[in-house]
């Protein structure tokens, strides 16, 4: 047995043997045919470089590759090719070799905002040979940027007002419409310190691109669209000084056809010194101007309507509307409208308007065949002191069918509805902060939010995402006000709503209400100054309820 085992232990040494001398056989056999003329070991050509990192900037890209495998730093070389076209490069852009792992490209050799792509390869030394090529993904200079976006407040219908980033190499502005010639404009000294060039006479409703030069480079783009035009019979009053002819309001609406726009100029004021009787379509409004300041309607008096009018809609729309006779006094007779003859109108609205300072804001007080107002409509308004007949009042014969307030702030209204008569359908209030109403008073009998006596609301008052800031103690006479009084008809829902501890309603409460904390002033930035911006972070209704504006 031992001598059998030291045969087999022999073979298989002989058998290592033989076989470590057979890789080595292949090895000299290798090594022997990668030798060159003068025995030293070599490739057939360079390995490629490898995985391309590109950075782009406004006025330069950096362009750069992985080494190649089996290389020293600077110890071989690379040529780079630029092209327009990632498969042909037989007119390339631009060209360089380098030893670096890396190309800057700037806009002095390419042409902005154009895609471009790069091509690498390692070049042999000797008698290797070249790399094959490695092409790179597109690549741009994104280009100079000086020119600000075109906000909204900066461009209206036939005019924009372009601002810039300084810099005293800027030359001239070109404006291309997306069809008819580019306009171009050279920049002067006061455009240049003012960084900002107004231009007038556009196309409005066109779509516009912007571009601003240091002499022939550009350096910035900006894309911009006119406000759309007005459709129908717009009637524009901006051009009348109403320092020459105050009343040019008034004057001016007997002369126009049902449906028409009246632009009024923004920063200017309009007097409504008389009564007068509305009979047909109008939309008076604030026409585009830049600025925020809106055209003011000054009443010291009101509107009225025309006896037995059929009218579709009458329609204020961003304007200031402010009672002109009083400065917190008796406030008069100061109304936006107060119809006291059987007229209908089919819709009433209040758009993006600031209300103070009136006895009331619209009512109804015919009797006989009565006012009736279909639609009365106040959204994304501002509203404040309101005297005895609120927002909306209708007695004896009149109606409003439908009221809706919407993303809307009221402060300072002694009263807010008041419909004690038969004929209404619907009360919506949505995403409204009030704060300061309804008045305290003295006397047994309360001032009420909303009041039908005993009239019912076929469908409903609804109150949702709405807040109560504390009621208005306004000469002293007490914070005890009324919530809501209705027909036992009337449904009266409200959700998502809440109201301060200083909302002191302890008559026909306001149903549905959430309960806050806090004082108005610990939920609101400044309330005696009309800023209701939401003050406390941690009040659960903070993004989803009150005037949106101040979210």
């Amino acid at each position: 047995m031992t001598v059998l085992k030291t045969r087999m232990d022999m073979k298989n040494i002989n058998y290592k043997i033989n076989s470590s001398k057979i890789v080595a056989l292949f090895l000299l056999l290798a090594i022997a045919c990668a030798k060159d003329e003068v025995g030293q070991l070599s490739l057939s050509r360079q390995f490629s470089p490898t995985k391309f990192t590109i950075t782009n900037g406004e006025t330069q890209s950096t362009v750069t590759w992985s080494a190649s495998l089996f290389t020293i730093s600077g110890q071989v070389t690379y040529a780079v090719e630029i092209s327009d076209k990632a498969d042909d490069f037989s007119t390339p852009a631009y060209t360089t070799t380098t030893s670096d792992v890396s190309v800057v490209l700037t806009d002095n050799m390419l042409t902005i905002k154009k895609d471009y792509y790069a091509r690498v390869k390692a070049i042999g030394q000797d008698k290797t040979g070249d790399s094959n090529w490695l092409v790179s993904s597109s690549f741009k200079i994104l280009g100079e940027q000086f020119l600000n976006p075109v906000t909204s407040d900066n461009v209206i219908d036939k005019s924009v007002r372009l601002t810039w980033r300084a810099s005293p190499d800027l030359t001239k502005i070109i404006i291309t419409p997306v069809s008819g010639a580019p306009i171009s404009i050279d920049l002067t000294g006061a455009d240049l310190a003012a960084t900002l060039k107004q231009v007038d006479n556009l196309t409005p409703g066109m779509s516009y691109t912007a571009e601003i030069f240091a002499g022939a480079k550009t350096k910035g783009t900006q894309p911009f669209t006119t406000v759309a035009p007005l459709t129908g019979n717009v009637v524009d009053l901006r051009g009348i000084s109403v320092v020459k002819k105050p009343n040019i309001l008034t004057d001016t609406l007997p002369d126009i056809p049902s449906g028409s726009i009246v632009l009024l100029k923004r920063g200017s004021g309009y007097a409504l010194s008389a009564v007068y009787n509305l009979d047909r379509s109008v939309t008076i409004q604030s026409g585009l101007d830049f600025g925020t300041s809106l055209a003011t309607l000054k009443s010291s008096s009101n509107f009225n309507l025309a006896v037995g009018s059929v009218i579709d809609s009458i329609v204020f729309k961003d304007l200031v509307i402010k009672g002109g006779r009083a400065n917190f006094g008796s406030y008069n007779s100061d109304y936006i409208l107060n119809a006291n003859v059987a007229a209908t109108v089919n819709k009433i609205r209040l758009q993006n308007c600031t209300v103070k300072i009136l006895r009331g804001v619209v009512r109804g007080q015919a009797g006989g065949a009565g006012t009736k107002y279909g639609n009365y409509i106040i959204n994304n308004c501002l509203i404040d002191s309101i005297r005895d007949f609120g927002i909306a009042t209708a007695s004896s014969a009149s109606a409003f069918a439908n009221i809706t307030i919407t993303n809307t702030t009221i402060y300072r209204a002694r009263k807010v509805i008041l419909h004690t008569v038969a004929g209404n359908t619907s009360v919506t209030i949505s995403n409204c902060t009030f704060n300061e109403l309804v008045a305290g008073t003295a006397t047994p009998a309360a001032n009420y939010f909303i009041d039908f006596n005993t009239a019912n609301s076929v469908n409903g008052i609804t109150i949702k995402n709405t807040i109560f800031g504390k009621v208005w103690n306004e000469t002293g006479a007490g914070t005890a006000v009324a919530g809501i009084r209705a027909g036992t008809l009337t449904a009266v829902n409200g959700s998502n709503s809440y109201y301060t501890t200083d909302f002191v309603n302890t008559t026909s409460p306001i149903p549905g209400l959430s309960s806050y904390s806090g004082t108005a002033a610990a939920l609101f930035t400044d309330p005696n100054n009309g800023n209701f911006k939401i003050l406390d972070s941690n009040f659960i209704g903070k993004g989803s309820s009150g005037d949106p504006r101040w979210r």
